[in-house]
């Protein structure tokens, strides 16, 4: 019985992941869209001056970022005044970041010397306050693993940011399409959130001791978490060259890439899912297994970006952007270092233990800073990258120490999960250091390389396939992947 109930929380989990997963990734093709429109009415420095303006506004709302949803996810019956409890913490939260912001403006317009930006933060300022006004009572879908409503929300967002973004662009070919873009996709998904999960909000701090602890551990973490991920972009423009600093930045986007897209979408249905599996009592399978689909879809990403990190920045970003490549293969090998450990935010979240993520982000904090300071000062942009390798192996062996208490895990089991992605990754990295070095990847139209990234992925699966028959066909993705295609051949 435990098995079944296991194997339905797995489904539904699975389902829940493709569904945000599905929406984000609709979400960025529709930002790439978007991109594509307004570069052909906006110059580079539109771009810059928005970027500029959004850079205190992304760090701030950040170490303000209240898990409120999570808090809710938890409770055992979702109430009205729960509710009206997070809508309220919500709004004061979103009056508060507003406010820091507005005041912020003017001294950043100028240390920045370009008094447009006053206007431009003031305005952007209403973004985060926005998106902290989604109802609460989408947490009753989420608590039941229901995360179609999310998906709707967010893509109603994107569809309509996209329209106004263009006609903006069009009329004013100014700045202010971006600008415009970027409030109308919270604005929105607020009043779509309303329209999907009703509720008549009240002002209320009465269920205030259920947020409380995990807030406050929260707002810890949040901070130490945007200290260490601002630290190597606040000291590499003071000891290297802009143009250096530019490809570290273009290369770093790149290699946060596969995680935005996959990790972020995935953590709401993970806490849904590990509130219901600490529950019914099988905590630790349900974490092991997260963490086995994080692996098995990352681990191969990282990887052959660490190989071919050439053609990958020829085809992405052309020609002049060649010496980005050596920086994107040393940033995806600093990357795999985190993978085992990705699911603990949302472990942790449910769990209301806050405090475990913040003591992690302390020792990252303590390992990066340093490590940061020598090694951007000594050597640059080689030193910045030892120095988050070394701070990504200090948060997994942190993390891992602090899963074993968390869901029983042993160390065994959380790196045992590793075994079968890593052996399929032998016969498939074989296939690209043999392509690599025989076929080159010289085809201007990257035929050959598209080919062999094809052909990667086919030798990968179907080694996967293999380790998990050899392994006895235990529940996990490679389970649910091979109930979806029987299903589907049943059907055809």
């Amino acid at each position: 019985m435990a098995d079944t109930a296991d194997q339905a929380l797995s489904k539904r989990t699975i389902r829940a992941v493709f569904w945000t997963v599905g929406a984000r990734l609709l979400s960025r093709v529709l930002d790439f869209a978007t991109l594509l429109v307004l570069a052909r009415f906006l110059g580079p420095e539109d771009f810059g001056l928005v970027a500029t303006a959004m850079t205190i506004i992304l760090v701030l709302e950040a170490v303000l970022e209240l898990p409120l949803s999570s808090v809710l996810v938890r409770l055992p019956e979702i109430t009205d005044c729960a509710c009206n409890t997070a809508f309220t913490l919500g709004l004061l939260r979103g009056l508060v970041l507003t406010a820091i912001i507005v005041v912020l403006s003017y001294p950043l317009a100028a240390f920045y010397g370009d008094q447009r930006l006053v206007a431009l933060i003031c305005t952007l300022a209403l973004a985060p306050a926005l998106r902290g006004m989604i109802s609460p009572r989408m947490a009753v879908f989420e608590k039941a693993l229901n995360f179609r409503p999310r998906g709707i929300v967010e893509l109603s967002g994107k569809v309509a940011a996209t329209a106004v973004a263009i006609a903006v662009a069009i009329t004013l070919e100014s700045y202010w399409a971006i600008a415009a873009s970027t409030l109308t996709a919270p604005a929105i998904m607020a009043l779509s959130s309303y329209l999907i999960a009703p509720m008549r909000p009240q002002l209320t701090t009465k269920d205030w001791p259920l947020f409380s602890e995990m807030i406050s551990w929260n707002l810890v973490s949040q901070t130490l978490t945007a200290i260490n991920w601002q630290i190597d972009r606040f000291l590499l423009p003071r000891y290297v060259d802009t143009s250096s600093f530019g490809r570290y930045a273009a290369a770093n986007d790149l290699a946060s890439l596969p995680a935005q897209a996959l990790v972020a979408p995935a953590t709401g249905p993970l806490i849904s899912a590990f509130v219901a599996a600490r529950e019914e009592n099988h905590l630790k399978e349900t974490y092991l297994k997260a963490s086995a689909g994080f692996t098995s879809l990352l681990l191969p990403v990282f990887f052959f970006i660490a190989l071919c990190p050439e053609p990958i920045i020829q085809l992405l970003l052309g020609p002049k952007w060649s010496a980005a490549a050596p920086i994107l293969s040393g940033l995806a090998w600093t990357s795999v270092f985190v993978i085992p450990s990705i699911p603990m935010l949302p472990l942790a979240l449910s769990m209301n233990r806050s405090r475990d993520l913040a003591a992690r982000s302390f020792v990252e904090l303590a390992i990066r800073v340093p490590l940061s300071l020598i090694g951007v000062i000594m050597f640059g942009i080689p030193g910045a990258i030892v120095a988050r390798g070394g701070s990504f192996l200090a948060v997994c062996l942190s993390s891992v120490t602090l899963i074993r208490s968390m869901a029983g895990a042993t160390l065994r089991e959380q790196f045992g999960v590793l075994m079968r992605p890593a052996a399929a990754l032998v016969p498939a990295g074989a296939f690209v250091l043999a392509c690599k070095h025989y076929v080159g990847f010289d085809d201007p139209l990257h035929l050959e390389f598209l080919a062999t990234g094809t052909l990667f992925c086919i030798i990968y699966v179907v080694a996967l396939g293999a380790a998990w028959l050899v392994a006895g066909r235990p529940d996990g993705i490679e389970e649910a992947a091979f109930r979806m295609v029987t299903h589907y051949i049943h059907k055809r």
